[in-house]
């Protein structure tokens, strides 16, 4: 490759590396969003089969 081919390649790698960040961010707030929410409580009894369908 010659220099104005690496000079070419600069925006798009900086394009890439901007969108990246923004994946990042926006995966990084759906991860606290998951966690703040505080899910079933995992020692609790199962209160439906694997099927969906209700126990008892």
């Amino acid at each position: 490759m010659t220099e104005h081919d690496n000079t070419s390649l600069a925006p798009l790698i900086e394009a890439l590396i901007a969108e990246q960040r923004q994946t990042n961010q926006l995966l990084m707030m759906l991860i606290e969003a998951l966690a703040d929410e505080g899910g079933p409580d995992d020692d609790a009894p199962p209160t439906h089969y694997m099927d969906g369908s209700p126990i008892g």
